[in-house]
């Protein structure tokens, strides 16, 4: 809850206290709680107090003077941004009840006096008055007065610790003050309580406690919040609306809020549209509680909760655009930024700006929207916008705005945008965060303020105090120190450069390396990242992993430093992965390839923006078994090295474009493979494995051309995001099949998919095996989902279309009436292994379509394979051919009786080159097939 409506709430309580008290506005145990809500909201009773008791106390007239009106007026002068002199009011109440020898209110008045000084950044004093107010009731017998007095005084010490940035402790202050409201039976003291413990967790990162502790206070401890379902989404709203407390429209909005940062956007929309109806509704006022059955009237809406519900609106369509940005969806996100900065304009002008809270509210829209300005290139606006942000308000919002606003200043003056900030008064920005962090404790926000200090100076040749590696390290240090990862890497990533610009190696890898094992440890929780470093992974994150590896394969790189390499591509893999389907459920395990198949080589590429570069793994057998690691370089810049494999992925799959497919094909053989051809030679495997990189991976490595034969020709072929994501399990039951597919015309959800004529021929491959075949109106996710379990298949062959998108929302597999997405694929295959515990060990799809050159659909096709469950996946890159097809997977399930699948499918293609009186000999027809996983 925000800071004054927990002073409203303890003044309520403490003017019950007072002897003169009436007992209709108490009504027993948690009663004074509740009189916050006439405190805030029946102003009235409050305001009715015109007596200018401040000069009757200078008068003496101490005896005619209530203590409660002293209280009544300090909460008027807090709630319209005065705290100095709410102060001034309550040291004259809190005089009184010491001269009446009233322990308890002077106790409550002294928390009271503790929140009011923390607004005022008067940490000491905050601090001293609540140790005095805890020392006051330290010798007095326990009560009911006693309990709620120690409940409220408790909520007072969580505000401070919050407000240091203490949140752990604040969280077991928070705590504490719950269980004394539980010994009272108080439900919106519980409820209050509660959901402070959850921003408390959310500022400590641990987003998915905090939204299912929220689900706590909402009588609803079953649910969790990552498995949420439309249903019981409704079901918590309608709650809201029916019993109408407003301590459930701040619910709402905390719980989308924690969605958000989980990444769970589409639900955080949801609540938070939920949370702003209910909370603007004019026509039904709230009530303070259902559950005293009171019908006192409150304000049609709480401007505090209207304005946080503004920003949080916001937010998620500044989140939502940034995803979309990610995943190159322009026009959305054009369209939601604009929606976000609607919202943030709407909470500058219509909020009342004396509300400290609700100023702050504003002035974290005004950052936010100067974020998306900038990242829409607005210069202009985005200029106005800096110039107008008062810089004295910021630290009174929020202890991390100046940090951000400078940060957002960076990037403007980057691209050469006139403000009237310089350099030197960036780094002052900083300089200030850092003092007022050392004032008030907060050692994570101090961490940031060295550790963008650090990276200022660094890049601007500023000439400070202390050297930039000084203030990067002292950033990391502090960042150490909370144990906070997220905050670390990001220190070790600049202190690598630094190192690296110095040429001091050894130094810079240790650096490199720790800060991947810090992003390695946040794979688990990818909510500790911020959602817009999670929708900036290229700038943010992939980075510390390609500068790692340009670092390591220099001219002199080491057997040590190639191995090195090869990991931080396989964990890029991983790390490009975890992205595109913003979770962390891939599991994996460190292999190398002489543990899964000596027979094997894998050959590892990583682009690089002046240079590809590509190491060969392998085994060798004599005279002891040992890895063989070779590296070369071919000096290609990004740009061009992407538009030749575009246009190759666009030639390859037209029939009539086989010189240039060739031409094309061979360029990118010469890059990856020519200069390996002796070791190849020298190790002879049976099989090639691939880790490409980007781009990459949208074209087959079969159709690389050496000028007299096609790669097909010399090598069973196999892709894998990387060997750690390889299963080398090998299942031991006989085949067994679940086929489906569509032939017919089908219009699904706006959508038209032609029809597939030839995949009922293509079905018939599995009569002579162990099968169930599911076709057009049969061919259901539930249908599929009951053969699965029913016969304990290992093998799923299905002849659908399905397309591969940048989105993964985007990104399904056509069932009859249905977009199956990836998602609720893997969901379905999981379920399966779940139930029958034996994994799939073959997954075929043989219609599918990957957006040409598009690197982040290849991820779709790859997270399908690796996602599923399944060893291995048989796919396409593009849709071939029906007829090819059919004959194709003849071949292959022929061939699969006697030999591994990467072998199995090059048999088939060749095959499919000798099929008579078909043309089938050029790549198009034959290429798209590859084997992702699993290749034995």
């Amino acid at each position: 809850m925000k800071s004054w409506v927990k002073l409203a709430r303890i003044c309520g309580q403490v003017l019950c206290l007072a002897p003169t008290c009436v007992q209709a506005l108490c009504g027993g145990a948690g009663s004074l709680v509740k009189f916050l809500i006439i405190a805030v909201l029946s102003l009235s009773l409050i305001l009715g107090f015109e007596l200018d008791v401040t000069a009757q106390v200078r008068a003496g007239l101490v005896s005619s003077v209530n203590p409660k009106q002293l209280v009544a007026q300090a909460h008027r002068q807090y709630h319209q941004g005065k705290p100095g002199a709410a102060i001034h009011l309550l040291e004259q109440a809190q005089a009184i009840y010491r001269q009446q020898q009233q322990l308890l209110p002077q106790a409550q008045v002294l928390a009271l006096i503790s929140l009011a000084q923390q607004q005022l950044g008067n940490w000491q004093l905050a601090h001293q008055n609540l140790e005095r107010s805890f020392a006051l009731i330290q010798n007095i017998p326990s009560s009911k007065a006693k309990t709620q007095a120690l409940g409220q005084m408790q909520n007072a010490k969580g505000h401070y610790h919050y407000a240091k940035g203490q949140h752990k402790q604040a969280y077991l202050d928070w705590q504490q003050a719950e269980k004394l409201y539980r010994q009272l039976n108080d439900p919106l003291g519980i409820a209050g309580t509660i959901l402070d413990q959850a921003e408390a967790l959310t500022k400590m990162g641990f987003h998915r406690r905090s939204c299912n502790l929220i689900l706590v206070a909402f009588e609803q401890p079953e649910y969790r919040c990552l498995a949420l379902t439309d249903s019981q989404i409704k079901t918590i709203i309608n709650q809201a609306q029916d019993k109408r407390e407003s301590w459930q429209v701040a619910g709402l909005n905390s719980m989308g809020n924690s969605l958000l940062s989980m990444g769970r956007l589409v639900r955080a929309q949801t609540l938070i549209r939920a949370s702003y109806r209910l909370e603007s509704n004019s026509r039904v006022p709230l009530r303070p509680s259902a559950a005293r059955g009171r019908s006192s009237s409150m304000p049609r809406f709480d401007p505090i909760n209207h304005a946080k519900t503004l920003l949080s609106l916001g937010n998620i369509n500044r989140a939502i655009a940034f995803q979309k940005k990610a995943r190159s969806d322009w026009d959305s996100f054009v369209s939601h930024s604009q929606q976000a900065i609607r919202y943030y304009q709407q909470l500058k002008h219509n909020q009342a700006p004396l509300i400290p809270k609700i100023r702050s509210y504003q002035i974290m829209g005004q950052l936010n929207q100067l974020s998306l300005l900038i990242a829409t290139e607005k210069w202009s606006q985005a200029r106005t916008l800096a110039n107008k942000i008062q810089l004295e308000l910021l630290q009174q919002a929020n202890p991390y705005a100046p940090i951000k606003f400078a940060s957002s200043l960076e990037r403007l003056k980057q691209h050469r945008v006139t403000i009237k900030y310089s350099w030197y008064d960036l780094a002052d920005m900083y300089r200030g965060a850092i003092e007022q962090a050392q004032v008030s404790g907060n050692r994570r926000l101090e961490s940031y303020g060295w550790g963008y200090l650090g990276k200022l100076s660094w890049q601007q040749h500023l000439k400070l105090k202390n050297t930039p590696q000084q203030q990067l390290q002292q950033a990391l240090l502090l960042a150490q120190t909370e144990n906070a990862p997220e905050i670390a890497y990001r220190w070790q990533w600049r202190l690598g450069q630094i190192y690296r610009q110095q040429q001091q190696k050894p130094r810079a890898i240790a650096l490199y390396q720790a800060a991947l094992t810090n992003l390695g440890n946040l794979r688990g929780d990818l909510t500790l990242l911020s959602r817009e470093v999670q929708f900036n992974f290229q700038e943010k994150i992939e980075p510390v992993y390609r500068e790692f590896a340009d670092l390591l394969l220099d001219d002199s790189a080491s057997d040590y430093e190639l191995e090195l390499a090869r990991n931080v591509i396989e964990i890029l893999q991983v790390a490009e992965l975890d992205n595109y389907f913003q979770d962390a459920c891939i599991t994996f395990e460190p292999k190398s390839i002489e543990q899964i198949d000596s027979d094997a080589a894998v050959v590892y590429t990583i682009i690089l923006p002046d240079r590809l570069e590509v190491i060969l793994a392998a085994s060798r057998k004599e005279p002891e078994p040992h890895k063989i690691l070779r590296h070369h370089t071919y000096k290609i810049t990004q740009k061009e090295l992407e538009s030749k494999v575009k246009l190759l992925r666009r030639y390859i799959a037209e029939p009539d474009r086989l010189s240039e497919t060739r031409e094309l094909s061979a360029q990118v053989y010469n890059w990856l493979l020519r200069p390996l051809v002796s070791d190849l030679k020298q190790q002879h495997p049976k099989t090639l494995v691939f880790v490409l990189d980007g781009i990459l991976q949208t074209i087959p490595m079969a159709a690389l051309y050496d000028g007299q034969h096609y790669l097909l020709e010399k090598y069973a072929l196999a892709l894998t995001p990387g060997l750690r994501l390889v299963n080398p399990q090998k299942n031991s039951q006989q085949n067994s099949f679940v086929a489906g597919g569509i032939s017919k015309y089908l219009r699904v959800e706006e959508q038209e998919f032609a029809a597939l004529t030839k995949v009922p021929q293509e079905l018939t491959t599995f009569n002579n095996w162990d099968s169930q075949v599911l076709l057009n109106e049969k061919f259901t996710p539930s249908n599929l989902l009951e053969q699965l379990n029913s016969t304990s298949a290992n093998m799923i062959h299905l002849a659908t279309h399905g397309q591969f998108r940048p989105n993964p929302q985007q990104t399904f597999l056509l069932m009859w009436q249905k977009l199956l997405t990836i998602q609720e694929f893997s969901i379905l295959l999981q379920s399966h292994i779940k139930a029958i515990r034996n994994p799939i060990d073959l997954l075929v799809l043989s219609a599918c379509d990957t957006a040409i050159g598009d690197r982040r659909a290849a991820l779709g096709l790859a997270g399908i394979a690796v996602r599923s469950g399944s060893l291995s996946t048989l796919a396409t890159l593009w849709q071939v051919n029906d007829d090819s097809t059919a004959e194709l997977m003849q071949h292959f399930y022929q061939n699969l009786k006697g030999t591994s699948k990467a072998e199995a499918l090059r048999q088939a293609q060749l095959q499919l080159w000798s099929t008579p009186d078909k043309d089938w000999q050029v790549p198009a027809f034959w290429s798209a097939y590859i084997i992702i996983g699993n290749w034995q």
